[in-house]
């Protein structure tokens, strides 16, 4: 009895490398197929592959970054994020922690914070895209209209981007709009001819300049009224051939001893 124990104690020590060889082949190949299905793009089938490996290899990462790419390509970044943070330094991971780290600060209102982190990123992906709407996001919350308007623009499709420009548009118009019937003709100009063929703001630009001429020749005619006649000279000079401001502007450059261009 006890010599058939010893024979079968030896045979189990003999078979025991070739099972663990076997297992150790069977893991292998595993992997290899894990690998192959990450290769495919079907993160989800991978990181159940890489899952059932547990600390096999560079299994750990795989799974990691693979759960992270699941999230990621639903545009689920914020939960994508912890995945690539433990995975910054495989592959793309390092990139994608950033991309998700700045949505979520553009998520959280930081628009400036976010950007400069796109930027940092180079051409990865569609991050020169998600700058530039975050920096018209940040421009529009500080009313500043031109950078806004040109950040929409080059932001393209990213986002709502399409839709906040829309909107933005608008509000300039209607601003400019509310500027011209104030008398603020100047401002309304700028913002007219921002806006270029929208909807009558050429037009509109045209009429405030016309506008803007004969507030500009009143107040010529108030300063010199007033006894201002350098200030009355320097509007009318301003004015070109506007109405007969050319020729009270060189009246008032003989009164004044101005020498002109049309004199000898």
């Amino acid at each position: 009895m006890k010599r058939c124990k010893r024979i079968l104690c030896i045979a189990v020590c003999a078979l025991m490398p070739l099972a663990l060889a076997a297992c150790s082949q069977d893991r292998s190949m595993a992997y290899s197929r894990a690998v192959e299905t990450f290769s495919t793009g079907d993160y989800a089938a991978a990181a159940e592959a890489f899952a059932r490996l547990g600390d096999y290899a560079n299994s750990a990462t795989y799974l990691a970054y693979s759960q992270g790419l699941v999230l990621y390509d639903q545009g689920r970044f914020a939960e994508a994020e912890p995945y690539f943070a433990k995975t910054r330094s495989f592959m793309y991971g390092a990139q994608r922690y950033q991309y998700c780290h700045a949505w979520a600060l553009a998520e959280a209102g930081q628009y400036a914070e976010a950007a400069a982190l796109y930027a940092a990123m180079g051409d990865f992906e569609d991050a020169p895209q998600r700058q530039q709407y975050c920096l018209g996001c940040a421009a529009e919350l500080a009313k500043d209209y031109e950078t806004a308007l040109f950040a929409y623009e080059a932001a393209g499709l990213c986002a709502d981007a399409e839709d906040r420009l829309y909107n933005l548009r608008g509000q300039i118009y209607n601003r400019a709009i509310e500027l011209k019937n104030a008398g603020d003709y100047q401002q309304a100009i700028d913002l007219f001819n921002l806006l270029g063929d929208y909807l009558s703001s050429a037009d509109q630009a045209v009429d405030a300049k016309e506008h803007l001429r004969d507030q500009t020749y009143q107040q010529a005619d108030v300063l010199l009224a007033s006894g201002d006649l350098q200030g009355a000279y320097d509007l009318f000079s301003s004015l070109g051939s506007y109405r007969d401001a050319s020729q009270r502007a060189a009246d008032l450059a003989s009164s004044l001893g101005i020498e002109t261009e049309s004199e000898p």
